[in-house]
């Protein structure tokens, strides 16, 4: 019923074999404890590199089945989609081909179905309980390391579920990163742009995001991990301490996470409940808040928005729970969860900037003042999530129809140049574009979706106003007045 090691890797060495100009098979660069090679499998359609990555993990607690065996025939869904041109479907809930092509065009999309593979191979063959890696701790009789509590993300501090017993399941190993299974991971964020990652993990039908180790707050950037002691091996010392997380970031999680949910209730009516970490119990050193940590600990960093999926509802039995005897339909909801992610990653000032002006300038250029001016008050936050909402279905009719994209690049190219130069304005011509283009857009993207018109519309609004004005003074008004506000 459930793959072997050998097995698992035997699928998406087939799909690199049978469709290399799709798949590519990588081996990471350090084998488990018992020397089983790790492999990773990046998805990629269509020309074009320096793209933003997902990346989704699986099998990192061994007892967890399931869904090693969902991220590989997720891989088969995309792929037997992009080629056939045929829409993937989980229950009720179809993706077009295009919204597949856009996704693989646009994005690479790596998958570690395994990341433990000693302990899948342990509970398959002598203890179905399993949780950690093989690791000998030193010492002790025991063996075994939770490579969720490994990472170097406030490692070490006995929260809530985190132990520095080398007996105990949720033991964090002899250092932050001591694991070559941890470290294989922290390649892939070193060495890839990724912007979104998962851990998909069993059981209670939950969506988590950050924070795991405390509560969240958008008050007080002071209080920050970075200045929080790691190694104690003793809970947190700090009475009432609550983590900062920005406004905009926690948005950003709070919409992913719901449309998630939203594309796993389509799929046969489970209700996943979107949550932080937290909120399920407390935690440190776990993958998803690592991922996300990182750009705070290390600002060079680029910013990856972290995930963890916790797929299935608890069975009669706890073994039944981690992995049923069929799985068919929780692979099924996971398949869903991973998919909604992926599109929710797709960037439509990205598939410009790669596929039509063949450069991030401008791109980067309009995503700075999103980031760094937008972000910062709630009428820019409001902006913010309406360009996220009508960007799937714009880039959608961008893909498809390269006379718009070309005119939308030529837009982006000027709106970079404005924002570098301060004796620029927003010209009369530009505003005759964009205002043509929006009204395309709306007629194309828009014309079952009545949200999506009166988001361009005003958008347009809003770039009437800007007719003769600087940059800076256009981005001044939108930080200040709302899509909805007159």
């Amino acid at each position: 019923m459930y793959r072997t090691v050998a097995q698992l890797d035997s699928v998406i060495s087939q799909l690199a074999t049978s469709f290399p100009q799709l798949c590519t098979r990588l081996q990471l660069p350090e084998p488990s404890l018992q020397g089983r090679p790790v492999f990773a499998l990046r998805l990629r359609g269509g020309a074009g590199g320096n793209r933003r990555g997902v990346l989704l993990v699986g099998g990192t607690h061994a007892r967890e089945l399931m869904n090693p065996d969902a991220l590989v025939e997720f891989a088969v869904d995309l792929v037997t989609s992009y080629q056939n041109g045929t829409p993937v479907v989980y229950g009720g809930r179809t993706w077009t081909a295009l919204d597949v092509k856009l996704i693989l065009e646009s994005l690479d999309v790596w998958i570690v179905p395994c990341v433990n593979p000693d302990g899948r191979h342990r509970v398959m063959t002598v203890d179905d309980m399993w949780r950690g890696n093989l690791r000998d701790n030193p010492g002790t009789t025991c063996d075994g390391v939770d490579l969720n509590r490994n990472t170097d993300f406030v490692w070490g501090v006995a929260e809530g579920q985190t132990s520095c017993s080398p007996c105990s399941e949720v033991f964090v190993g002899s250092g932050a990163f001591s694991e070559p299974e941890t470290r294989n991971v922290k390649h892939l964020l070193d060495t890839r742009h990724i912007h979104s990652f998962a851990d998909v993990h069993s059981f209670s039908e939950l969506v988590l995001y950050p924070w795991g180790h405390a509560h969240s707050q958008t008050d007080d950037p002071a209080q920050r991990f970075t200045g929080l002691p790691t190694g104690t091996c003793a809970p947190l010392a700090v009475p009432g301490y609550r983590e900062y997380i920005t406004p905009r970031d926690l948005l950003r999680f709070t919409t992913v996470a719901g449309r998630i949910v939203e594309a796993i209730a389509a799929v046969r009516g489970r209700a996943y409940t979107p949550q932080t970490g937290r909120a399920l119990y407390a935690t440190t050193g776990t993958q998803s808040d690592y991922a996300y940590s990182r750009h705070i600990a290390q600002p060079a960093l680029h910013k990856t928005y972290g995930f963890t999926l916790e797929t299935g509802p608890r069975a009669e039995t706890v073994p039944d729970s981690f992995h049923p005897r069929d799985p068919t339909l929780i692979k099924r909801d996971a398949k869903a969860g991973v998919l909604a992610l992926a599109q929710q990653s797709v960037c439509a000032f990205d598939l410009i900037g790669v596929r039509i002006l063949g450069r991030q300038t401008e791109v980067d250029a309009v995503r700075r003042v999103r980031d760094e001016q937008l972000a910062t008050t709630a009428a820019g936050r409001e902006w913010i999530a309406l360009i996220e909402r009508v960007e799937l279905p714009v880039a959608a009719v961008l893909l498809a129809d390269e006379r718009l994209a070309v005119r939308a690049a030529a837009l982006i190219e000027r709106a970079g140049k404005v924002i570098a130069d301060a004796k620029l304005v927003v010209g009369d011509d530009d505003v005759g574009q964009g205002l043509a283009l929006l009204d395309e857009l709306a007629q194309r993207a828009g014309a079952e979706d009545e949200q999506v018109r009166v988001d361009l519309k005003a958008v347009g609004v809003a770039l009437d106003r800007a007719r003769r004005r600087p940059a800076a003074e256009v981005v001044r008004e939108l930080m200040s007045r709302g899509p909805l506000e007159k």
